[in-house]
């Protein structure tokens, strides 16, 4: 009867694969055709907010079909170039190189030999001058295109600043262009024209005899800059009510929502406070009603607030309070990634631990006071230790605290009070019960573009080895975790950082080389760097280890994001004076040169009048407890997710649902949902078992249609039944599986083996050393379906769990391989006595 249900039930069509919420559209239809490009793995890529958003706006257009595509592990690399496939969208399976646009989200200067393989796989030339018009358009945006030029060579086109509008403009002149039939250099033109897009084959950089840029000279003279494009207001720009929800873990697996965009801190090491200037705030309005929808629609149990420094939002403690009020009884835990210390006060973390206690993160960046003065980050030392007070007496458990080493002014004594103000926290943590734990980090100062340190040398390999092997030994203590960045990647960030487009050829040969994955530190291959480097002639000291005078030609000085050359060097001489710099939010105009006044302009908050109603879905007024049994069916595309990623599809399709879950007591309350024994990754079954305890109850008939709903494909619940008390296994269970080997028969000797008894004992491993297993009460039967399929039954109980992999391997004499190719079902599990 179980086998009749499985796939009875009517799924929406938004699922691929394992995900959901995907739009469904003809993609091969669409007049334009654009892949959303992430150089990094999948799970990266899905926690970064630009790229949802933009595949979002773009698909909102019948006539466009956005899709998305991922760097590869250099494993799966090598599988496509042995098999000689290339690398293919997400949602078609279409080769890159069919595309009218490929556009490459440039989130960090390490991702750059990504593009090129990424490139490479997907049948594109890597250098731009050898594309012809049948070629896809290759367009990068993101913070790495305020100084693309060491990637120049690559792409046609990139993007500056926000990429919202610009986005959908660039897809109206790819379609006039393919209607036209005109040559790529039309389009590229009519690319430029648009506010917010640079090509650089427009712009042609000349050297003097020191390597030094003298000239930036424009092919077209009417247009010698390329400015960012600036989107006015937040509020018109609507994130997706949908978003997507992957079923696999990604590194930031939540709900997030972008409350405001830019910074006016000022912080002089900060490219993001100045790129993305002005300040402008999402209305509460807006982030309520995102919230509720993109809750609703995805399942998450925490909501992250999103900004440069969200503290600093107009109204946030009234905001914290409404999102907690309304969302409090279904144990949605909010976030708040950036806070600065000043912004954190005592209402603000009452309101965040009222469901659950995230860690905190703090960014003190330098030791000393003086420092902080040359960096404008204005925060003493008595504001962090109370806040961390505050914290640590607040419950939660862990501080995590960011600093810098080699800013620019540094000395000893900045270190030295780097450790001291480390070892006052780690004190305090350890005056609670139980003591408290204390992450610190310490990163390179990289000078980047745009910066009022863009003029700045970088500290050499040699001062980053030293003062690493310093705090290595000052911040050894119990309850402290140390981390570094690798030095050979901070000294290759500042050299791309501030690149020139010479390293292009430095870039194509690591890229030929083998180097991948570069910001990834067990990846990273110095030597092949080192090589790359010397084949070009090229030196990397010049890029990093060198200051530059005011007035210098810079890469990047045709590109313009809105703040003038002359307002950072003023700040450059603050920081050398050790002068703070007001925050324009409010203390007045600073006159960076971003703002019009007009259009242009801060968009602040400062009250909240948006009204929401109490929580739905209430658990603090139930009406008792009910406890459900479950059976459900893992196939197919289901067997690919692990035991806790289908733990958590569950629990967030139980929330889509709206079923009323109950939740447990104390530090974390989560929904009180149980599984049978996990089944091993790649196995499937039609006898899964659950349970979960609801605080309201609903018919059984009920409680499987609006979860199956739910479900991506693959997982489908198929008969539920209320019990009054829990059904764990406590007997041993004789459970039937059966196994279809691909493209050959079962070895006949392995039948031969069981019927004449002669099986040897079953020998499996593990961490805890290895179990023997005798089969001859355990392995009940064995029988032959066809040639390609069998079925066998066993018992498991508390003599040990038989791993029926290795069981197969044993019976056959098969490689592993081959049993690891076969596709196994758990078809019948039942309890017996004894």
């Amino acid at each position: 009867m179980i086998e009749n249900l499985i796939s009875t039930v009517q799924r929406p069509s938004r699922y691929l694969g394992n995900e959901i919420n995907v739009p469904q559209k003809d993609w091969a239809s669409a007049r334009v055709r654009m892949v959303l490009a992430f150089p990094d793995v999948y799970e990266v890529g899905m926690s970064h907010l630009g790229l949802p958003l933009l595949y979002d706006i773009l698909n909102q257009h019948g006539w466009i079909g956005a899709e998305r595509v991922f760097a590869v592990w250099p494993d799966m690399e090598a599988a496509l170039r042995t098999a000689g496939r290339p690398l293919v969208s997400l949602e078609s399976g279409t080769p890159l190189a069919m595309f009218d646009v490929v556009g490459f989200s440039l989130q960090y200067e390490l991702s750059y030999t990504n593009v090129l393989t990424m490139l490479e796989l997907g049948g594109i030339a890597p250098l731009a001058a050898a594309r012809k018009r049948e070629h896809p358009l290759v367009i990068g945006g993101g913070p790495n295109a305020f100084n693309p030029e060491p990637a120049a060579d690559f792409f046609d086109a990139f993007v500056l600043g926000d990429g919202e509008e610009v986005v959908l403009e660039i897809a109206e002149v790819v379609d006039q262009w393919k209607t036209q039939g005109s040559a790529r250099l039309d389009v590229l033109k009519a690319l430029s024209e648009l506010e917010g897009v640079y090509v650089p084959s427009f712009f042609q950089p000349r050297y003097d005899n020191q390597d030094r840029i003298v000239e930036i000279r424009p092919r077209f003279p009417e247009k010698p800059r390329a400015r960012k494009r600036i989107l006015p207001t937040l509020d018109s720009n609507r994130s997706p009510s949908r978003p997507l929800v992957p079923c696999t873990r990604i590194i930031h697996d939540r709900l997030s929502l972008e409350a405001a965009r830019g910074c006016t801190r000022g912080c002089r090491f900060c490219q993001a406070g100045f790129i993305y200037r002005p300040v402008r705030e999402r209305s509460p309005r807006e982030i309520l009603k995102l919230a509720e929808a993109g809750l609703a629609s995805t399942g998450h149990d925490e909501l992250s607030l999103l900004a440069l420094s969200v503290g600093d939002y107009g109204n946030i403690q009234r905001l914290l309070q409404t999102l907690m009020q309304y969302h409090r009884n279904k144990q949605v835990a909010i976030s708040l990634p950036s806070l600065r210390v000043g912004t954190l006060d005592e209402e603000m973390i009452e309101a965040i631990k009222q469901v659950r206690k995230t860690g905190f993160t703090l960014a003190p960046e330098a030791g000393s006071e003086r420092l902080r003065c040359v960096i404008n980050k204005g925060i003493s030392e008595s504001d962090l230790l109370d806040t961390v007070r505050e914290v640590y007496s607040a419950d939660w458990r862990l501080i995590k605290l960011y600093f810098m080493m080699g800013l620019p002014t540094e000395r000893t004594e900045d270190l030295e009070a780097l450790v001291a103000l480390t070892m006052k926290v780690w004190r305090e943590a350890a005056t609670h019960k139980p003591p408290r734990r204390l992450h610190v980090s310490v990163s390179t100062f990289v000078p980047k573009p745009h910066t009022p340190f863009q003029w700045e040398a970088q500290l050499s390999l040699a001062e980053i080895e030293k003062n690493l092997a310093f705090f290595k030994r000052s911040l050894r203590k119990k309850g402290l975790h140390f981390k570094w960045h690798k030095p050979w990647q901070s000294v290759l960030e500042g050299v791309f950082s501030r690149g020139d487009r010479r390293l292009g050829e430095v870039l194509l040969r690591a890229q030929q080389l083998g180097c991948r994955f570069d910001g990834w530190s067990d990846q990273l291959r110095v030597d092949l760097w080192q090589q790359a480097f010397a084949e070009a002639g090229i030196d990397p000291l010049i890029y990093g280890q060198r200051s530059r005078d005011f007035g210098e030609i810079l890469p990047w000085s045709h590109l313009d994001c809105g703040v003038s050359e002359d307002y950072l060097w003023k700040e450059y001489e603050r920081a050398i004076a050790e002068v703070v710099t007001s925050d324009c939010r409010t203390a007045g105009c600073n006159k960076c040169g971003v703002c019009d006044h007009k259009t242009v302009k801060l968009q602040l908050h400062q009250e909240m009048t948006t009204e929401i109603g109490e929580s739905r879905g209430s658990a603090d007024s139930t009406d008792g407890l009910y406890r459900y049994h479950m059976v459900f069916a893992k196939i197919d595309n289901g067997r690919f997710l692990s035991h806790l990623e289908m733990a958590t599809v569950f629990q967030r399709a139980m929330r889509r649902a709206e079923l009323p879950l109950a939740y447990s007591k104390g530090y974390h309350p989560s929904p009180r949902i149980s599984f049978g024994d996990a089944l091993p990754l790649g196995l499937e079954s039609k006898v899964e078992e659950m349970e979960v305890v609801l605080c309201q109850p609903l018919t059984t008939s009920e409680i499987c249609s609006r979860l199956n709903a739910e479900l991506p494909p693959g997982l489908e619940v198929l008969e539920a039944e209320e019990k009054h008390k829990s059904t764990r296994q406590t007997a041993s269970t004789v459970i039937r599986y059966e196994a279809t080997l691909p493209g050959e028969s079962w070895p006949a000797e392995g039948f031969r083996r069981f019927h004449s008894r002669s099986l040897a004992p079953l020998r499996q491993r593990s961490k805890r050393g290895e179990t023997i297993i005798s089969l001859e009460d355990r392995l009940l039967s064995l029988e032959s379906l066809d040639p390609h399929r069998i079925r066998l039954t066993l018992t498991q109980d508390a003599n040990g769990n038989i791993r029926i992999r290795d069981l197969l391997t044993h019976i056959f004499d098969l490689p592993e391989q081959k049993v690891l190719d076969a596709r196994i079902i758990k078809v019948s599990s039942e309890l017996t006595e004894g």
